[in-house]
């Protein structure tokens, strides 16, 4: 700088703070005082912005540093100062430091130029031999509008162009405005801000990092063809960058899909407005919704709706109050950095743009070139020269200062100096510092558990960035003179009031308390949460020790993009929806690449349950399902609705009366029909909001869920004995379907039970399905869990779709929650009361488990595809084998590899087995037993003492390699029974020698005399 500036006052104006600074005066509003200075050697020239067809770059001139002005093709192109920055009535001095550069070989004039007047203040000779002052003053007309009182600098006419330094621009005066405090964005709860770490008005244009660091950024994209080559160049040099995207090239051809391949590889977003605008004169309330309209147009494309857009920077430098307005929306305003003049009417010949680019190289810099805007092929050739070189120089790049934090360094816990920040989770549970440990002399004790969810928990808020997947691990062990037991690890997110509960995947393991055992597993924050929280649960009553906590960022693998999709391939063979269950986690990152390649369906998980959706009477919480809804409909994927009516998962308070608890007396048989219809009209009315043009996403609802009982009941048609069932009886069923009919008339309504395919719910289940059909209760559709394993027979499931057919050919039918488990025997998908321990794996290898699930995915699909006429859709419960339900449920079970993808969202055999048999591996030895199906007790009546001959229908018995099977019963069919109770055993043997019995009771009783 040519002479030191001191700024009178330290207080923050509206716009920006820092080296080149608006100020307020520190003395009162007559008393001149300096409003701005920039003298450059931050490196940056905000608050000041481009004027014209200029190219401004900060260098070293004379020593010091500079702007300089170049690409000049008319006598305003220059820099101009903010909006806002002058008042109606204020008298201004303006000065700055000018000198031409030493190729312009003439002398000619500079003054500073105000609009909207165009008035000239200070018009000075200047030439290349000396800097020269450029100083005069304004008075700005009482009546003018603030936000257009701009002054740049001019020069005399351009006969031929030329370049020229500036230097101390310092603006002092009068008529500061009044400080009316910061600016605030309109209120709206639902905004969810662009992520940056504690923005500042400033903006700022150095990269992270010390030494030959740059951070590369492009602006004006995305655009077919140059963005196009610029991502796979980075991609293969392992180099991420931050991309200015602009609105209306998102929303172009190809736009969107451009834009997700930027979120995928790993790159960061900045928003650059909705259009190629300048801002620079807007207002604030003008530029908030500009920049709310292209974040929604961002999140939208990407599918994301809380997706992080951390900076934003001005279309052609022109800031005006666009730095307040994007910090308090959450943005980092990004300063333009070192520019390569890579815009029309420049030399944008490959050797100048590679020239330039080199030339704007410097360490800590910020390279700004562009990937649209025009043809920007010259600049992406320049980018893989100068790169290339700067890698072999070994240069890094990074982000640009600001915007989101730098990845955690982590969180760990060793309890070598006490509870480490852990707390009680529950009432009356107690943690304490224990000497038993893993590794050092600590570890937390917990105890006094009296429900499955109270434990130890800590806020790991900060160190779980939205998207970003971590794993996290700890070891655990049991309190002394405890039997095995299972634990897991669980993540509890806040947000508003609410709470919402997950699995952390794959960290579940049986535990003892003869050592230490590792629970560890991946989990990625779906959504902003005002406070996450990791908690290690368990059974009722089981103490446990915990040591060695840690929560890391994980890279994850890139998807495979060169395997079918599977919604593709089934696709063309006939069944239309090929859907997954989803919660946010899936919305984001890599997991959500998957959804988008592989599905064009998906069943929200948790976030459509009763619970989820009115936790509290009358008070509905749509937050989790609307980004659900979002990702669908900005990736035109289509959406089954789960569930509208259901046992569980469904608050206490639909069955009470303040404290009572309903009976089926009339009023509360109306009390309940009207807490039904006020839900269901509730879920409707927010859906119509959202989409009033009739465009949502949700195709189908399951509107009953799992109503039919595994055993026999008293019931008709052994219907559950729910608290729906107990207050309104069977027509329960009828009323939801009625209403779901009335709210939701464009959806296809399914009821949908787990076990359908065991022959003796199967019989119940159509028994009801026929009453309904009969009753002219409008259900459109079947639903079949297939919650099943790998010995249950595919007949069986085949015989309920069949049966189906033959009830009413115009149902659809759909598979809903399909997943294959590994384990000895399945006991269905009845949360409500879980089987008892122990499962056990059916193969000692992993390798062969999930071999013999490729193999059975193979036979299934076979059977649907035979069926695609009434099988209209395929759901799997769960994105991989990482996130299915089974690995904890109702106990550790680690082996189970039930879905197509694995742990590490890659395929299994599981995917080839529907895609392409002939990739699956060699099929392991046989050693599951053929599957016999469940019998019913079997009555008869004796007209004497010495019994009855009884013929009884043998059960089915398959083997899924084998096919049917001959049983073996004892006592025969045909034999005489005594009068009481005789167990009759029965025995299948397949081929390989594995061997199943079952059994069942026939109950013989004597006619009394004179009855019939």
């Amino acid at each position: 700088m040519r002479q030191r500036r001191l700024i009178a006052g330290a207080t923050a104006f509206g716009l920006m703070t820092g080296a080149g600074a608006l100020a307020l005066p520190a003395a009162s509003a007559d008393e001149p005082a300096v409003l701005l200075t920039e003298d450059f050697e931050d490196g940056d020239f905000s608050p000041l912005s481009q004027n014209g067809g200029s190219a401004l770059s900060i260098v070293d001139a004379d020593g010091d540093k500079a702007l300089l002005v170049q690409g000049r093709a008319n006598d305003y192109d220059g820099f101009k100062t903010p909006a806002n920055l002058l008042q109606a009535g204020g008298s201004y001095t303006f000065s700055a430091q000018v000198k031409l550069s030493a190729a312009a070989g003439t002398t000619t004039s500079a003054r500073f130029v105000v609009e909207p007047a165009y008035t000239w203040v200070g018009n000075t000779s200047v030439s290349a031999d000396a800097w020269t002052t450029v100083t005069g003053t304004f008075n700005a007309p009482a009546g003018a509008s603030p936000a257009a009182l701009r002054a740049y600098l001019g020069t005399g006419n351009l006969s031929a162009p030329y370049d020229y330094f500036v230097d101390d621009v310092v603006i002092s005066g009068t008529g500061a405005p009044a400080d009316g405090g910061a600016w605030q964005p309109t209120p709206d709860p639902a905004f969810v801000p662009g992520g940056a770490t504690n923005p500042t008005t400033t903006p700022l244009a150095a990269a992270r990092g010390t030494g030959n660091v740059a951070a590369l950024t492009f602006d004006d994209g995305p655009n077919p063809g140059e963005t196009t080559a610029l991502l796979d160049f980075l991609k293969d040099k392992g180099i991420t960058a931050t991309f200015c995207v602009i609105g209306q090239n998102v929303t172009a051809p190809g736009g969107t899909e451009l834009l997700r391949r930027i979120v995928a590889e790993g790159h960061t977003l900045c928003n650059h407005g909705t259009s190629y605008a300048d801002m620079g004169s807007w207002t604030q309330a003008q530029v908030e919704a500009d920049l709310k309209e292209n974040l929604r147009i961002i999140r939208a494309a990407a599918g994301d709706s809380a997706l992080q857009v951390p900076y934003f920077r001005a279309p052609n430098g022109s800031w005006g109050s666009t730095g307040e307005v994007a910090a308090a929306l959450g943005m980092q305003p990004l300063g333009l950095g070192n520019l390569i003049a890579d815009w029309d009417g420049n030399d944008l010949s490959e050797a100048t743009l590679t020239a330039n680019l080199r030339k704007a190289f410097s360490p800590g810099a910020v390279v700004l070139a562009h990937d649209g805007g025009g043809d920007r092929s010259n600049t992406v050739k320049a980018v893989a020269t100068v790169v290339t070189e700067k890698i072999a120089e070994s240069w890094t790049f990074t982000l640009p200062q600001g915007g989101v934090a730098d990845a955690p360094a982590g969180v760990t816990s060793d309890f070598e100096a006490g509870t480490d920040g852990w707390t009680a989770r529950g009432d009356g549970v107690q943690i304490a510092a224990s000497s038993d440990a893993h590794s050092g002399t600590g570890s937390l004790l917990v105890t006094n558990r009296t429900q499955p969810w109270h434990g130890a928990a800590l806020d790991v808020t900060a160190g779980m960035p939205v998207g970003t997947a971590v794993e996290i691990s700890v070891w655990a062990k049991l309190a002394p003179g405890q039997s095995s037991a299972s634990l897991k690890v669980s993540v509890q997110r806040d947000n508003g009031g609410g709470s919402a509960y997950d699995g952390v995947a794959g960290a579940g393991a049986s535990v003892t308390a003869d050592g230490w055992t590792q629970l560890r597993g991946t989990y990625t924050l779906g959504a902003a949460a005002d406070k996450a929280q990791v908690y290690v649960e368990g059974p009722v009553g089981v103490s446990f020790l915990l040591d060695d906590f840690s929560l890391a960022a994980i890279v994850e693998k890139p998807i495979q993009t060169d395997v079918p999709g599977l919604k593709d391939v089934l696709g063309a063979e006939g069944i239309e929806h090929v859907g997954v269950a989803i919660d946010a986690r899936e919305t984001v990152g890599t997991a959500a690449d998957l959804v988008r390649k592989h599905f064009n369906a998906f069943t929200p998980e948790n976030a459509g349950k009763p619970e989820s959706v009115q936790p509290v009477e009358g008070q509905f919480a749509f937050t989790q399902l609307d980004q659900l809804l979002d990702f669908a409909d900005a990736n035109d994927i289509q959406v089954y609705g789960h569930v509208l009516a259901w046992h569980s998962q469904t608050p206490a308070w639909f069955f009470k009366d303040g404290t009572r608890d309903l009976t089926n007396s009339a009023a509360d048989q109306a009390l309940l029909k009207a807490r039904m219809e006020a839900h269901i009209k509730g879920i409707a009315d927010h859906i119509d909001a959202r989409y009033p043009n009739g465009d949502s996403p949700i195709w189908a609802w399951d509107v009953v869920n799992e109503v039919i009982a595994d055993g026999d009941t008293a019931n008709p048609h052994d219907m559950r004995d729910s608290r729906w069932f107990q207050v309104l009886g069977e027509g329960f069923v009828d009323e939801a379907f009625r209403l779901a009919d009335r709210y939701f008339p464009d959806a296809a309504l399914f009821i949908n039970d787990y076990n359908t395919e065991m022959p003796e719910k199967r019989a119940d289940y159509l028994e009801l399905i026929g009453a309904l059909k009969a009753r002219n209760v409008p259900i459109d559709g079947v639903g079949h869990q297939a919650h099943v394993d790998v010995a249950r027979p595919v007949q069986w499931l085949e015989d309920s779709i069949k049966a189906v057919e033959a009830l009413d050919p115009k149902l659809l039918q759909a598979i809903t929650e399909l997943d294959v488990n590994s384990s000895t025997e399945n006991q269905g998908a009845d949360v409500s009361g879980a089987p008892a321990d122990p499962y056990s794996p059916a193969f000692e290898d992993d390798a062969d488990a999930a071999a013999e699930v490729g193999y059975y995915y193979r036979d299934l699909f076979a059977m649907l595809r035979e069926h695609n006429a009434s099988v209209d859709s395929v759901t799997f419960w769960g994105i991989s084998n990482a996130r299915t339900w089974l690995r904890t449920w109702p106990m550790a079970r680690p082996w189970e590899q039930p879905l197509p993808f694995d742990d590490e969202l890659q395929v299994t055999p599981a995917f080839w087995g529907i895609v392409d048999p002939s990739r699956l591996p060699a099929r392991p030895a046989d050693v599951l037993p053929p599957r016999i199906a469940d019998q019913s007790d079997i009555r008869a009546v004796s007209n004497g003492a010495s019994g009855v001959k009884v013929n009884y229908a043998l059960p089915s018995a398959i083997d899924t390699l084998d096919g049917p099977v001959q049983l073996t019963c004892t006592p025969a069919s045909g034999t005489r029974f005594p009068v009481g109770t005789t167990t009759v055993t029965c025995t299948a043997t397949d081929k390989a020698g594995n061997t199943r019995t079952t059994s069942f009771d026939v109950i013989v009783t004597r006619k009394q005399a004179g009855k019939p």
